[in-house]
């Protein structure tokens, strides 16, 4: 098997080079589609047909002029002079709210809009869309209008005469901004109840409830699709959309406190069923009042919003009670603060607008607020993970140094004649492996690497391994064969595979004669390249039973002398420059050593050569 060779700093070098390409790329693109939008915003060429307001100079039956955004409470029949517009091929086109009604033209009935609903739905139908078609040379248009909902006003919004399809082009795309923010909130939920219900382990480790938060965010996103009225059109079947709207405010409050109780440290608080069963009640109570015909949520629905302010104050009270008690993470609670805050002002908005400003049900800032929290809780979360992977890794990093650290000791054991020679090729190899400009984290994980180098040899023969004197040709592949037998040891540990490539190839040369594959130059792993520098000198510059150490300048000499032959050139190189600034001599050398001819060394127990 053949060992392709990676160069982790240029791997890392070109990765960080693709980055900033691709990021050049994106900001050009952006850039282009922004000066584009600018450059275009007042184009005469915007793709907007002729529209003629028809919102106000409407006739009461006793010739009073009333506006359509201002109507009196009750039944009402209105007529408008039409006669100088010339309509043409237009349509009549307006929102109308729990208004049931008809259009007539000079007098005849060209439009009726009075949909049946089911008693489970109540009476009001919410809202919808209408383009009505004109009869061509109409001169007056007469509506006749019907609150569904006794003492209130008829509401009709956006009346225009129009093109039909202009008219619903203009909706969608004036309603796709906020059809997308609900929709961004709804992922945001789905993505939220996925990781609380297949991710329990991320969900203990962040100590929340994804699951209540991620149908929080489904309740809220749904919320707002009512307001922009596209499901109403798409799916014909408004009441069905507005009920659910409802449904989904009645439901809030739940999962608003289990969340907030279990960011709190308090998931077993009476406040969380109590909760449940508070919401289960008023939806029983509305469901069933309504399909009497006793009430409607459209009466109704001030329970709800009183509800949901309770909720709000039972997550405050959460909240300060962990302060008092210092059960929650700072971090996490200035999230939580600016996300309650947010959504308080964002509902308490939408709920003046609803009482006094007839916004029907209009949830923007709430969705807004929905939206400033999701975005806190994404930052504090990603910084928990992020902090939780990295102590992870510190943890798996250490358990792997002190096991490493443990099996070079039992190696060191096995072979009485080279005690501390794993821990000395390591430090030499992340002494090379820097000053080849590897990081700290690719040097330590080299020093580990390397301090495994030898570990196939506990599967030698102690006989072999601790024979005194010359090994004879048997013995010698015998003891060759650890690298084959530290590679079977290591190989599948997964969290580190290098360790196994280290293991077997720090005996490869780069003239192709080294063992057990017999690789070439490149062929050779990048950390094995190293390790052999670091074994070859501490090979010879060491003292061993059966001799003493070399001569360090001697042994420096014959690493420059297999450069390129059994040890990698720049490896060599480097190693030459940290000897040029000191290091590798021992400080207890002060020019002695064995001055043995190498020749001796490469027929002995030393198979480095």
């Amino acid at each position: 098997m053949k060992w392709k060779h990676y160069n982790t700093n240029q791997e890392y070098r070109g990765k960080l080079r693709s980055a900033r390409e691709q990021a050049v790329f994106l900001y050009l693109f952006i850039v282009f589609v922004l000066v584009s939008i600018h450059l275009d915003r007042g184009n005469s060429a915007a793709y907007i047909g002729k529209c003629i307001p028809a919102d106000n100079n409407w006739e009461t039956d006793s010739n009073k002029d009333v506006d359509l955004d201002d109507l009196p409470p009750g039944i009402l029949d209105l007529t408008k002079d039409i006669s100088g517009f010339s309509p043409g091929d237009k349509s009549l086109c307006m929102k109308s709210i729990d208004t049931v009604f008809d259009v007539y033209a000079d007098g005849r009935c060209i439009y009726t809009y009075r949909p049946t609903i089911p008693r489970r739905l109540g009476r009001s139908y919410g809202m919808y869309v209408h383009t009505i078609a004109i009869p061509e040379d109409t001169e007056v248009l007469g509506l006749h209008l019907e609150p569904v909902f006794p003492d209130t006003s008829a509401a009709l919004g956006d009346v225009l005469i129009e093109d039909g399809g202009q008219y619903m082009n203009n909706l969608f795309r004036r309603n796709l901004p906020a059809f997308g923010r609900s929709s961004v909130i709804l992922f945001i939920g789905l993505l939220f109840l996925t990781i609380g219900i297949f991710g329990k382990t991320i969900m203990n480790t962040a100590g929340l409830d994804f699951i209540s938060f991620g149908l929080l965010c489904i309740l809220i996103g749904f919320t707002g699709y009512n307001d922009t009225l596209l499901l109403q059109v798409m799916t014909r079947h408004p009441a069905l959309i507005r009920v659910i709207t409802y449904v989904c405010q009645i439901f809030l409050p739940y999962p608003a406190i289990a969340f907030f109780a279990s960011a709190a440290g308090d998931s077993r608080s009476r406040l969380v069923p109590s909760s449940l069963i508070l919401c289960l009640a008023n939806f029983a109570m509305q469901v069933m009042l309504t399909y009497l015909g006793i009430s409607d949520y459209y009466y109704l629905v001030y329970i709800s919003h009183g509800i949901i302010a309770m909720a709000f104050v039972a997550t405050a009270y959460l909240l300060i009670r962990a302060i008092r008690q210092d059960e929650i993470q700072k971090e996490l609670l200035r999230c939580l603060i600016i996300g309650l805050f947010s959504c308080t002002i964002g509902v308490g908005m939408d709920i003046l607008r609803y009482y006094f400003y007839q916004s029907y049900g209009s949830t923007s800032y709430t969705r807004i607020g929905v939206l400033v929290f999701t975005l806190s809780m994404g930052v504090y979360l990603f910084r928990e993970q992020t902090w939780a992977l990295l102590q992870k890794q510190r943890e798996n990093m250490t358990l792997i140094t002190e096991i490493t650290a443990a099996f070079a000791k039992v190696i060191d054991m096995k072979d009485s004649y080279t005690n501390g020679h794993s821990f000395r090729v390591a430090s030499y190899t992340e002494m090379l492996a820097r000053e080849l400009g590897y990081d700290d984290e690719t040097a330590e994980k080299y020093y580990r690497i390397a301090l495994l180098h030898d570990v196939g040899k506990i599967g030698v023969p102690g006989e072999v391994l601790n024979k005194p004197g010359k090994l004879t040709e048997e013995e010698y592949d015998i003891v060759k064969s650890h690298t084959s037998k530290g590679y079977d040891v290591l190989k599948d540990i997964s969290i580190m595979p290098e360790l196994a490539t280290g293991a077997r190839s720090h005996h490869e040369r780069p003239d192709g004669r080294g063992y057990p594959n017999g690789l070439k130059d490149g062929e050779i792993p990048r950390v094995a390249q190293i390790i052999a520098v670091a074994d070859c000198f501490d090979a010879m510059y060491s003292n061993r039973p059966y001799r003493n150490r070399m001569n360090f300048e001697k042994a420096v000499s014959i690493i420059r002398e297999v450069s390129g032959t059994q040890l990698t050139p720049d490896v060599v190189d480097a190693f030459l420059r940290l000897v040029e600034k000191g290091k590798f001599r021992d400080p207890d050398d002060y020019g002695g050593g064995s001055l043995e001819n190498i020749e001796n060394i490469r027929k002995g127990k030393d198979s480095f050569l």
